[in-house]
């Protein structure tokens, strides 16, 4: 039943689109004509003002041929395909894909069609408002979709196969996501788990005797990795069932960072550890990190005075302090500092931590690190590329290699650029405070990044992050 009842769904959904692309073919049209009609130039192509106002005819007639090669576009771009899980994003991405490839088509039939000249100007305004107007359109949907599974309509019954962590971690996913419309019906395993708070319904060899009795829509499998030799036992009592069968990856015995599922040729591959800043999120965080640090080095100018005439009067020697720290992926670079300690401080102890009343300090110097007035110099570390405005502190690499081995998952922090201020230090773990405590606070930015959050911490910077009793 609820099968029909999804496609009948999706049927009325592709309808709504279809008719939605052909009235935007035909909005476009008095955009460009009557409603925006006046001369511009974009990327480097001028459009005049329209003089002479094509009949409506033309466009309307031409409607037909627009929504049968949308048809093919959106099918192509699957559109259509179950979106129970997926993201907004993930349709998003649908969307457009759909509108460029039909923009890309038509702009191929309109070169080579001449007996009437249509308007570029309208077919970009048509594919803005296809794209714009299909994706408010399913964000509706979407969300009168959610209301009515919290309402416990046009529900999905689930089995689970699996009793440990991975099923449990799905389950929870399940239980704080309900506008997916998932029923739990149940889970199978070799034994009952105490902590599974679903009702145990058996070993797999009850399975196929479930998915019928209990009416089983899709099954689960939630399997932790030391349980993976039983998937052929499973498969075998799976084989002539005819529910929906999907694998949840166990990705909770390894740390994971924005995961992803990739596709080599038809093969899946999962991601665990990548970077949240790629592609345009690269772009943003370095366009964010540019203006910020160019505000921040004119802002500071008294300081770029009266900083360097201070170290001059207290302590011989130069002014800055380059040290060797590693940033992303595990690349080193010279950090740029004021000298807060006296010239050559580690010649007779080697490297080792800045210790309470360390007396290889300045009298300055003391003042600058417990304030971080040492570090506005590595503004000129981000606008170089080395580091970010925000992200985890660079350290040493002859303490990273005693860390690495003590410190479980401390590579990871790596994986983001380093910066001057991070989710560590306005949260109190900054200079000598535990480590541990140091990486959970990256790991947490690094699995959380977004531009808002980097712009939180900044804020957070100037009332906790700036000066600190642990800074020696």
């Amino acid at each position: 039943m609820l099968k029909k009842q999804a496609q009948i769904i999706i049927t009325i959904l592709f309808l709504l689109d279809l008719i939605i692309v052909g009235t935007c073919w035909n909005l476009a049209y008095f955009v460009r004509f009557y409603w925006f009609n006046q001369s511009f130039s974009l990327f480097g192509v001028l459009f005049p003002f329209a003089k002479v106002v094509p009949d409506f005819s033309e466009y309307f007639k031409a409607t037909f041929v627009i929504v049968i090669f949308a048809a093919f576009c959106f099918v192509y771009s699957k559109m259509y395909n179950p979106k129970r899980i997926s993201r907004y994003k993930a349709e998003f991405r649908s969307i457009l894909k759909a509108n460029i490839f039909l923009f890309v088509i038509l702009t191929g039939i309109t070169f080579y069609y001449r007996d009437f000249s249509y308007s570029r100007l309208q077919s970009i305004y048509f594919l803005l408002l296809s794209v714009l107007s299909l994706t408010v359109f399913r964000s509706i949907v979407r969300r009168i979709l959610s209301y009515l599974r919290r309402k416990g309509k046009n529900l999905r019954r689930i089995l689970i196969i699996g009793n440990r962590l991975t099923a449990l971690k799905f389950i929870e996913k399940v239980r704080q996501n309900r506008e997916i419309g998932f029923s739990v019906v149940g889970y199978v395993g070799e034994e009952k788990n105490s902590q599974l708070k679903e009702a145990y319904l058996g070993t797999y060899e009850d399975i196929p005797r479930l998915i019928e009795k209990q009416v089983i829509d899709q099954v689960y499998v939630a399997l932790d990795s030391n349980q993976q030799s039983d998937l052929q036992r499973i498969n075998y009592l799976l084989a002539e069932q005819l529910v929906d069968l999907n694998i949840v990856p166990d990705i909770y015995h390894t740390l994971n960072i924005n995961p992803e599922i990739l596709d080599l040729d038809g093969m899946p591959i999962i991601a665990l550890r990548q970077s949240s800043v790629e592609g345009w999120n690269r772009v943003l965080k370095r366009t964010f990190d540019l203006v910020g640090a160019t505000i921040a080095v004119i802002l500071l100018i008294p300081f770029w005075i009266l900083i360097p005439a201070l170290i001059k009067l207290f302590s011989p020697g130069p002014i800055f302090y380059i040290q060797e720290r590693m940033g992303l992926d595990g690349r080193s670079f010279n950090m740029l500092k004021f000298r807060s300690m006296h010239v050559d401080a580690e010649e007779e102890t080697g490297a080792v931590w800045a210790k309470k009343d360390d007396d290889r300090r300045t009298p300055l110097g003391a003042f600058m690190r417990e304030t971080s007035l040492d570090e506005i110099p590595q503004l000129f570390n981000v606008l170089a590329g080395s580091m970010s405005l925000v992200g985890p502190r660079p350290e040493r690499p002859v303490f990273i290699k005693e860390f690495k081995n003590d410190i479980p998952n401390y590579m990871i922090r790596h994986k983001m650029k380093a910066g001057i201020t991070g989710w560590a230090q306005v949260n109190g773990w900054r200079g000598n405070t535990s480590l541990g405590k140091r990486i959970e606070c990256d790991i947490y930015y690094l699995t959380h990044w977004s531009i808002w959050f980097d712009l939180k911490i900044i804020v957070m910077t100037f009332f906790t992050g700036l000066k600190n009793p642990n800074a020696y």
